[in-house]
């Protein structure tokens, strides 16, 4: 599988904004307490001057959706699965997007599964897995369901990074 550049009118650009949207929306509707916002508008409300690609830079280090839980900033990558058995992983977010307070999260065709994978973890695992050109990687979504390390939903997630969330049942 070559290259290919993102083109956002693609049937996988639409897909991956509609997962990131419903990631959103869930967290939202779940948490409302907590303040979710979407990475673009965070960094453009801080500097109106960013330009979309200095954005899409940017969106490569912190992710899709961020929030900050007891004064820690968190981010959370949303990655979606056309199809059903691999998906790719952009080399250059796999390289960048790393950090204590970091999540990998993915979705997947024909499912209304979320799987919450640590960036460090995930970086680590990826790494073991040959580059399919120089800007892509090609996951067996098997590697994904099999993973020890993961979290599984959005209340999981939430309740095993902030315990106090899960306290107030």
């Amino acid at each position: 599988m070559s290259f290919t550049p993102y083109v956002a009118t693609s049937k996988r650009a639409i897909a991956g904004m509609a997962f990131q949207s419903k990631v959103f929306q869930k967290l939202q509707n779940s948490y409302p307490g907590i303040e979710f916002e979407m990475v673009w508008d965070f960094f453009k409300e801080k500097d109106p001057t960013l330009s979309n690609k200095e954005l899409a830079i940017i969106e490569k280090k912190e992710g899709d959706i961020t929030y900050i839980y007891n004064e820690q900033r968190y981010y959370i990558e949303c990655c979606f699965a056309m199809g059903t058995k691999i998906s790719r992983l952009c080399e250059m977010k796999r390289k960048n997007f790393i950090g204590k307070n970091k999540w990998y999260c993915y979705g997947f065709a024909g499912n209304d599964n979320m799987i919450f994978i640590h960036s460090f973890v995930w970086n680590e695992y990826t790494s073991k897995i040959d580059q399919d050109d120089k800007s892509c990687r090609i996951v067996p979504l098997k590697y994904i369901f099999g993973l020890r390390n993961k979290i599984t939903g959005i209340q999981d997630y939430m309740e095993k990074l902030h315990p106090d969330l899960a306290e107030g049942d």
